[in-house]
């Protein structure tokens, strides 16, 4: 009889300790999630920073492109000539500023020194012509308008003397100083128009701002481009996620940063490193393309489980499988 007692008690313990290490549906379930969702990426709409019409479309809906490729260009022809206007101001206000920064030639100051010769003898002669013409006039034996004609020619030889006079000195004294720097003002406005046209002309190309797939080809050669309006719809490759729904009760399962692991029907045998990215704040119904129409009615949390697509083969819309790593229960986190 004592040994048949101890038997069942022997019996007990170890169908005490099978149920207790042996891994059932709920504990199972509690070692790590798997969750059903979508590919989701990012998507871009570059347009054109200036107005025009479009002359080419470069890519098509469905095909890759890398970060600055180029997608679409605007007619240019009106910008190319404002170009080369530009750059027509710009060499006639550098050859100017070149030419006041050098001072004048040795033949400059001969030729100015030359006229201020001319211009003394001018003077001198019309000198000598209205002391005469006061002494004629003194005399009587001139009249008044021909004593006033000599003091007019006198003022105009006196004149002439002192421009060429002034003119010698600037040859050889070279442009002022306020000369030379409204010259290098003149040249700093043409570099900076030469510089806005060829910004301009070179965002008549539009160029892709990530790496990605072509969801959406918005317009096509011929139409007009506004300033921003987007010219194709670019899904970003490089940083997809999935969205998935956690229940209420298995909430207490995940955490940002927790690792796992993504299957695609494509890629066969494939997995993808992911990583929970975000949890939402607030429950929701299970959305109607997910769950049956029972599972519907249950409250889930979204989140999103970023993963590496270095080589770009998971594609928005893709139906994916998401492993969760296991941690313990009650160390979740939202984020």
């Amino acid at each position: 009889m004592k040994k048949v007692a101890l038997l069942l008690v022997l019996v007990a313990v170890a169908g005490a300790v099978w149920v207790y290490c042996y891994p059932g549906p709920d504990k199972d379930k509690s070692a790590g999630l798997t969750l059903f969702g979508n590919v989701e990426v990012r998507e871009v709409a570059p347009g054109f920073k200036t107005a025009g019409r479009i002359a080419e479309i470069l890519t098509d809906e469905g095909r890759v492109v890398s970060e600055g490729d180029v997608l679409a260009k605007i007619e240019s022809a009106e910008l190319e000539k404002a170009v080369e206007q530009a750059i027509a101001v710009l060499d006639e206000a550098q050859a100017r500023l070149d030419e006041i920064s050098a001072g004048s030639r040795k033949q400059d100051i001969a030729q100015a020194s030359a006229v201020v010769a001319q211009a003394k003898a001018e003077l001198d002669k019309a000198d000598k012509e209205l002391q005469r013409a006061d002494f004629l006039y003194n005399s009587g034996a001139i009249s008044a308008q021909k004593s006033e004609d000599a003091k007019k020619g006198f003022d105009v030889a006196f004149n002439s003397h002192k421009k060429a006079d002034q003119a010698h000195s600037l040859a050889v004294e070279g442009a002022r100083k306020e000369t030379i720097r409204a010259a290098q003002a003149r040249v700093g406005q043409a570099e900076a128009a030469l510089s806005l046209a060829s910004e301009r002309l070179k965002d008549a190309t539009l160029y892709s701002p990530v790496s990605g797939i072509i969801l959406h080809r918005n317009m096509e050669p011929g139409e007009a481009a506004g300033v921003g309006a987007p010219v194709v719809s670019i899904g970003d490759l490089k940083n997809p996620w999935v969205r998935v729904y956690v229940k209420e009760d298995k909430l207490n399962t995940v955490k940002i940063g927790q690792k796992a692991s993504v299957s695609v029907d494509s890629y066969p045998g494939r997995v993808f490193e992911g990583t929970v990215s975000h949890i939402a704040s607030e429950a929701e119904f299970t959305p109607k393309n997910i769950q049956t129409k029972e599972e519907r009615v249950k409250l889930v949390f979204a989140m999103k489980v970023s993963v590496k697509n270095d080589g770009l083969e998971l594609k928005p819309g893709m139906p994916a499988d998401v492993k969760l790593d296991a941690v313990r229960p009650g160390a979740g986190g939202r984020g």
